[in-house]
């Protein structure tokens, strides 16, 4: 408790078709389909399941005029500091605003449990992001929003379909070099989604020139802010939020946030005084050269898939991507050396190597995952199918359980 405070301080219905097949193959596309169903549940029981966000959409009272205009004094007086050194040192009367009071009230009170959850979360990331956020020039308090956006969470999706602890929606993280393609989401990796949570958020500054319309921009999108300031002629925010051309979510992001920054930087003056908080995210990274399933991966490390599903929470697959250039895998801290050298003593032919197999005339699904020796489910995986269904001329990728380079 008192290491987080010095950190910041410190996812057509078709017609059903009868046809006779002979009873030896209806018994055996049976079974095909029992086994399908079976290692679909198994994948789905090794899936994380993804956390709604809950801070951001709660309702409540928006920021008046007085307390926009206190917070951006205390924001621009923490940016006058030296890079390295912006905290934000809130003032009696922001800390004491109605409104601010509203949501520390709810958070300690309705929805104490989510907070204590995403307070305990918050020890795993937040050492990690305040550095990010620092070394930016940016005040460390802004690793907060991630608290209102997500509860820190890399599992966290919205309606919106923002996903991930900085809530990108796909445009916007693409715009900002994350990856998001079949195989990872680097919105959910709380390393690389901070960095470009940073980057955005200088971007938004230097538009808006209002760290409140910075704010309003990246929990609503800076379109919508542009259009609300275009349409009402005005880029006053309080006078934007009583004509009502930002959401309420919007409207009332600031108190929330700085309710949520009060209440994590001073757990026990607001009642939160016995948080088992996660320790920092650690780990050791090594590139390796070709694709790994999760599972080998974690035996050659002396762990287990959840660590490594934990470590690489980007990872859509249980398996690594195919990538011509290697891909960074985290391990748990203390293990790359062993992983290292296991993987050294990996005879070649048991390291795995990705082909693509083009579909001939005739060939199924089935009649290909046994040439292979492999599951149905495990190609349909692979490769982002959604029925058994292949056509002539297709490629699949088929991975046949590279080499290693420490980094």
């Amino acid at each position: 408790m008192a290491v987080l405070r010095s950190i910041l301080s410190k996812h057509a219905e078709k017609e059903d078709i009868f046809v006779l097949f002979p009873v030896a193959q209806v018994e055996k596309q049976e079974a095909g389909q029992l086994e399908e169903k079976k290692e679909r549940r198994e994948i789905a029981d090794k899936t994380p399941q993804e956390q709604p966000t809950a801070l951001q959409e709660l309702p409540g009272p928006e920021a008046d005029d007085q307390l926009l205009g206190l917070w951006q004094k205390d924001i621009d007086q923490a940016m006058q500091q030296p890079p390295g050194r912006r905290k934000i040192q809130f003032s009696i009367p922001v800390v004491e605003n109605d409104r601010v009071r509203y949501f520390v009230d709810y958070f300690s009170g309705k929805i104490r449990g989510f907070f204590e959850t995403a307070l305990a979360r918050s020890g795993r990331y937040i050492p990690m992001m305040a550095t990010i956020l620092r070394g930016e020039g940016l005040p460390e308090d802004l690793v907060y929003l991630s608290l209102i956006e997500s509860g820190f969470s890399p599992q966290a999706f919205s309606k919106a379909k923002a996903v991930g602890p900085w809530q990108f929606i796909r445009s916007t993280g693409l715009r900002y070099g994350l990856k998001i393609n079949g195989w990872v989401d680097e919105r959910r990796d709380p390393i690389k989604s901070t960095r470009a949570a940073a980057a955005y958020l200088k971007d938004l500054h230097l538009q808006f020139g209002e760290w409140f319309l910075a704010a309003a921009a990246y929990n609503a999108g800076e379109r919508k802010v542009e259009k609300a300031i275009n349409r009402s002629q005005t880029d006053d925010f309080w006078r934007l939020s009583q004509m009502t051309y930002l959401k309420k979510e919007t409207r009332n992001y600031i108190p929330k946030f700085i309710a949520a920054a009060l209440i994590a930087s001073m757990p026990e003056k607001y009642g939160f005084g016995d948080i088992a908080y996660e320790s920092p995210i650690e780990y050791d990274e090594v590139t390796i050269e070709r694709p790994m399933r999760l599972e080998q991966i974690a035996k050659l490390a002396r762990t287990t898939v959840k660590a490594i599903k934990e470590l690489n929470p980007a990872l859509l697959r249980n398996i690594t991507p195919p990538n011509k250039d290697g891909f960074s895998l985290r391990l748990p801290a203390g293990s790359g050396n062993a992983f290292a050298q296991d993987y050294g003593l990996l005879p070649e032919s048991a390291k795995p190597k990705v082909i693509t197999h083009k579909v001939k005339k005739g060939e199924t699904l089935l009649a290909i995952a046994k040439h292979y020796g492999q599951r149905v489910t495990q190609l349909m995986d692979l490769n982002g199918l959604r029925s058994r269904q292949v056509r002539v001329g297709q490629d699949l990728i088929v991975i046949l359980d590279g080499a290693l380079k420490k980094r």
